[in-house]
């Protein structure tokens, strides 16, 4: 009956067309499950209530990311060194076997510059002895930015992603270590473990943790560096003994560059256990 009202040759040219489409929608759906199996670097934006501005974060998402589930995630200070290099060196330390993920949250910094002046606003944000800038809305800088990375950057982003955080580890360099040092005075239990390279800026003379409760200090520094920044890692590793606070302190082969930071964190994240 049908071969009565259609032409033969048109039959088979609509099935054949129904075929070919089946095998592209196929393609396709195959294509982008395989694409969202794939770890990938993401950018969110945050309206921050504290400083009153949109802030930028850069997020590595590891392989095989599923919504609902718990991880482990490093909060990483300058987050915009989060890039294809540093993506590629995670997905390769990540498909060794028994090697534990990690969403990497990285809060990227303000580096816009201050007028009439050889600083960025990253400088305020991070460094605490900078609060006592005589400009009223710069010396509020680090206390804003403070609240903004304790109250708003976790919940957003787990709101956003649609993901549950497990434990919380922190990873900074340079005046982004010496955020974290301030930050663990104030917030001694919101991370396990900081891993410091270089550390910058730090305030620590009024650190009073709980002897039997407090995070791990992993602190390192390049064996190249300028001898002043090198004393101050050695004076803050020297702060951590007298006050018998256990930490791990040693130098690596390098500069005071995120190249060098890179090739240390992806051998100290296997640390964070």
């Amino acid at each position: 009956m049908l071969a009565e009202i259609f032409p033969n040759h048109y039959v088979f040219n609509n099935i054949t067309r129904m075929k070919i489409k089946l095998i592209l929608i196929s393609f396709i759906l195959i294509s982008y499950s395989a694409y969202c199996q794939n770890s990938k670097i993401i950018h969110l934006n945050i309206e921050s209530k504290y400083l009153n501005e949109s802030r930028k974060l850069t997020i590595y998402l590891p392989k095989n990311f599923k919504q609902n589930k718990k991880y482990d995630v490093i909060y990483n200070t300058d987050g915009q060194f989060i890039n294809d290099i540093f993506k590629s060196k995670l997905d390769s330390l990540f498909s060794l076997k028994n090697t534990k993920q990690f969403i990497i949250i990285g809060i990227n910094s303000n580096e816009r510059e201050i007028p009439n002046s050889q600083l960025q606003y990253r400088n305020y944000e991070y460094v605490e002895s900078n609060s006592k800038a005589k400009d009223a809305e710069l010396g509020m800088r680090f206390k804003k930015h403070l609240d903004f990375f304790v109250n708003e950057v976790g919940q957003n982003v787990q709101n956003q992603l649609q993901f549950k955080i497990k434990n919380k580890y922190f990873y900074g360099t340079s005046n982004g270590a010496g955020f974290g040092v301030s930050l663990s005075k104030y917030y001694p239990k919101m991370f396990k473990k900081y891993i410091l390279y270089s550390v910058a800026g730090a305030n620590y003379i009024n650190l009073n943790w709980n002897p039997k409760y407090y995070p791990l200090f992993i602190i390192r520094y390049g064996d190249k560096e300028f001898l002043p920044l090198i004393e101050n890692n050695l004076n803050l590793s020297q702060y951590l003994n007298e006050h018998h606070y256990k930490h791990i302190f040693s130098s690596y082969e390098g500069n005071h560059k995120k190249e060098d930071w890179l090739n240390q964190f992806v051998s100290d994240i296997k640390l964070l256990k």
